[in-house]
C-alpha cells in the first residue's frame, strides 16, 4: 500500500538535514529528507564566488553520505539543498581564510629623541629611545594586550570597558581600561617601576595577589624575587620628564646610566671598572661629550673614545 509523504518546508531545517547526514534521523525524518531531495522544484542553486569553495562543500557532504536503502539521483542543487545544513560553518571557514590573520608587530624606538606611536584602538604609546614593544596588527578577542620587553613607555590608553588593556612585562601583568601610566623596565635593573599619572590599574605578577595602583603612586617589582617590594607616593613629574627629552638621574646605578645614555646617544659602553658609585644629574640638550664631562666632574669614572665604544673606567 503507497502513501505520501507531505513535505512541511518548515520541517525541512539544518538540524533535521545534519541529523540525516549523520544518519540519526528517524525513518520518517530519512523519508521526508529524501523526498524533498527528490523534488524538481528546488531553488536556485547555492551561488559562489570562488570555485574551490563549491568543490569544498561537495567534498564535505560526499564525506557525510552514508549509503541509503532508497536510491535517488544526486544533482548539484541536491547537493546545494543538503550543503544548506552546513554552508555556515563552511562558509564561516572559507571566511576566516579570506581573512588576513593579525601580525605581531616587534618596535624598536630609534635612538635619539623619544618616539610617538599609535595602537590599533587609538591608544597612543611614547617609548623612551631604544625600547623595545610588542603588539599586534589588530585587537581581537577579549582584551588588548601588549608587551613591553625593554625600556621606558607611557601609555595613553583609550577607555573601552568592554575590552580591558594589557600590559605584559617581567612575567608581570597590568590590566587597565583607560588611563595614563608609565612602565620603566630596563635590562640592567633588577626592579621595574610603574608609576601611575591617571585612572587606577591593577598590576599583578605570578603566583601573587593583585595590588591596585592609585594616580601619583609607583610601584617597585623585583624581576629577579618575581614580588612587589614597594608602593609609594611619588612626584610623577619627575617620572615623566624624559617625554620632553630631559635625562634626570637620582642616585641611579650607574649601569642604567649608561644604558638610558646607550639608548639616547645610540653609542655602545665598555666597561673596564666597577660600576659601584651612583650618578645624580639632570642633562637637557646637552651633547654627548658634554654629559661625559659632566659625569666625570661629579665623580671617579673616566670615558675614553674606542671607536666602535666608548670605554668607562678609573
Amino acid at each position: 500500500m503507497a502513501f505520501m509523504v507531505v513535505i512541511n518546508m518548515e520541517d525541512i531545517n539544518g538540524e533535521l538535514l545534519e541529523r540525516y547526514t549523520l544518519g540519526k534521523c528517524t525513518p520518517l525524518e530519512r523519508i521526508q529528507v529524501e523526498a524533498w531531495l527528490e523534488r524538481e522544484d528546488f531553488p536556485e542553486a547555492l551561488t559562489l564566488e570562488q570555485e574551490h569553495a563549491k568543490q569544498e562543500i561537495l567534498s564535505a557532504i560526499e564525506a557525510k553520505m552514508e549509503p541509503r536503502p532508497k536510491k535517488f539521483r544526486l544533482t548539484w542543487q541536491m547537493y546545494s539543498s543538503v550543503a544548506a545544513a552546513t554552508v555556515l560553518a563552511l562558509g564561516f571557514l572559507l571566511f576566516k581564510r579570506t581573512q588576513p590573520l593579525p601580525q605581531n608587530i616587534v618596535f624598536n624606538a630609534p635612538f635619539g629623541q623619544p618616539t610617538l606611536i599609535t595602537l590599533p584602538d587609538s591608544s597612543k604609546i611614547e617609548l623612551q629611545p631604544g625600547s623595545r614593544i610588542t603588539y599586534p596588527s589588530k585587537f581581537t578577542g577579549k582584551t588588548r594586550a601588549v608587551t613591553l620587553l625593554s625600556g621606558e613607555v607611557f601609555f595613553a590608553v583609550k577607555h573601552d570597558a568592554s575590552k580591558p588593556f594589557l600590559v605584559k612585562s617581567a612575567n608581570s601583568e597590568i590590566k587597565v581600561l583607560g588611563t595614563r601610566f608609565n612602565i620603566r623596565n630596563l635590562k640592567s635593573a633588577a626592579l621595574m617601576e610603574v608609576t601611575l599619572t591617571q585612572g587606577k590599574i591593577s598590576f599583578k605578577a605570578r603566583n601573587s595577589s593583585v595590588t591596585i595602583l592609585l594616580p601619583g603612586e609607583r610601584l617597585l617589582f623585583n624581576k629577579t624575587q618575581q614580588r612587589t617590594s614597594e608602593v609609594a607616593k611619588i612626584d610623577t613629574n619627575a617620572v615623566i620628564a624624559w617625554k620632553s627629552g630631559l635625562i634626570k638621574f637620582n642616585n641611579t646605578p650607574m649601569p642604567q646610566v649608561l644604558e638610558t645614555l646607550e639608548n639616547r646617544y645610540g653609542f655602545r659602553f665598555k666597561v673596564s671598572c666597577t660600576l659601584n658609585d651612583p650618578i645624580s644629574g639632570k642633562f637637557e640638550k646637552q651633547s654627548v661629550s658634554q654629559v661625559l664631562q659632566l659625569i666625570q666632574r661629579a665623580s671617579d669614572y673616566r670615558f675614553r673614545n674606542a671607536g666602535k665604544y666608548i670605554e668607562i673606567y678609573k
